[in-house]
């Protein structure tokens, strides 16, 4: 089943969402683009928004600036997306998948993003790097999960 759902992730500095405020990131227009062009509704873990603002602030010039539009954004409802808070089941599903990885560095946020795509029945999920990518194929719920990268579209 195609949902028209992308759940934004972050990998390292590679975020889509974080490469959107960042016009020096070498992922910036694709981001955007991907982002702004797509044909659904862009769902994001409230882990991810947390986590996003975290990095604008310490890591981009002008960061605190870019963390207050994104959560202007974010409480005015502009935009197409929404923000989703992780259940109980997405929190017990997180542990399962952080446990079942030990070894791997597959931690709470990306743990969060699988957990509740499969909640949600999210199958396109956007993303910059491989590391969430190759880590998920093996323990996600959901067959296909479409990987979509801002040169895909």
């Amino acid at each position: 089943m195609r949902v028209e759902v992308a759940l934004s992730h972050r990998t390292s500095f590679h975020h889509p969402l974080i490469a959107t405020y960042s016009p020096g990131d070498v992922h910036h227009e694709r981001c955007v683009k991907l982002l702004s062009g797509w044909p659904g509704q862009l769902v994001i873990p409230e882990p991810v928004l947390a986590e996003t603002c975290g990095f604008l602030r310490n890591n981009l010039r002008k960061g605190a600036l870019y963390e207050a539009d994104l959560l202007e954004h974010v409480a005015l409802g502009t935009g197409d997306f929404t923000v989703s808070m992780p259940t109980a089941e997405d929190l017990r599903r997180s542990a399962e998948l952080v446990r079942r990885m030990a070894s791997a560095p597959l931690g709470y946020v990306d743990a969060i993003v699988i957990a509740m795509a499969e909640r949600l029945h999210i199958t396109d999920v956007a993303t910059v790097g491989t590391k969430l990518v190759g880590m998920a194929v093996g323990v996600s719920k959901i067959s296909p999960m479409s990987w979509l990268f801002p040169d895909q579209r």
